[in-house]
């Protein structure tokens, strides 16, 4: 799963490249995020009438008929996505790529929990497969996200069974054009670099990033 991540300081040069985005360059939300969690706002890119855009949208998937209910809708499962009621729709239309700097996974017993950060060995960022959705909300439009989730590769078995389903570039615009989900969606056969952190505070915020002990 993918409960926490990071954008990092990252700049609109590198989510161009990395997500092959067209159009205008931001100048705006690309502020460093170290401590992303869920229903925070965050950014993902989409495709509309043939430009690929960097959007932001609600980390977590939302729909009218979810008001009042405790629905974990951050993370879909690859397996099944195909026949889910929720995620099938947004198969057809609805792709995105989402980028990261890297994610936290934690392990260990309850009161005793070790953070890890996991980011790539060699390269600036990481690009989950997602999906995206748009719903009204008090006569606005509200855009949400999840991101897609497989089994843990040999490499995060040790940490955690599962992580988000990370795109290389050839991944990336399979999954953006539409390829069969089992196809693209599949534990990551790179290198990652995993290692302990210091826990955050609540007190240090979206933006202090946990530095390795």
């Amino acid at each position: 799963m993918c409960g926490r991540y990071a954008t990092g300081n990252t700049t609109w040069e590198q989510y161009r490249l990395w997500l092959n985005l067209t159009g205008e360059a931001l100048t705006s939300n690309l502020e460093p995020r170290f401590n992303i969690a869920p229903t925070s706002t965050a950014p993902f890119a989409r495709e509309t009438d043939g430009q690929r855009t960097l959007e932001f949208g609600r980390w977590g998937i939302w729909q009218p008929w979810m008001e009042g209910k405790r629905l974990s809708t951050f993370n879909a499962r690859a397996e099944g996505v195909e026949t889910s009621r929720l995620y099938a729709p947004l198969l057809n239309g609805g792709r995105c790529l989402v980028p990261a700097l890297g994610f936290y996974e934690w392990t260990g017993p309850k009161g005793q929990r070790q953070p890890h950060f996991i980011r790539h060995a060699d390269e600036p960022l990481l690009v989950f497969a997602g999906l995206w959705a748009s719903a009204m909300k008090d006569g606005e439009a509200v855009r949400s996200f999840t991101i897609m989730t497989c089994a843990a590769n040999a490499q995060m078995t040790p940490v955690h069974d599962r992580m988000p389903a990370i795109l290389n570039a050839d991944a990336r615009e399979a999954w953006m054009g539409g390829a069969d989900p089992a196809s693209v969606l599949r534990p990551w056969d790179g290198t990652l670099d995993i290692y302990p952190v210091q826990p955050l505070k609540a007190e240090d915020g979206p933006h202090q990033i946990a530095m390795k002990p």
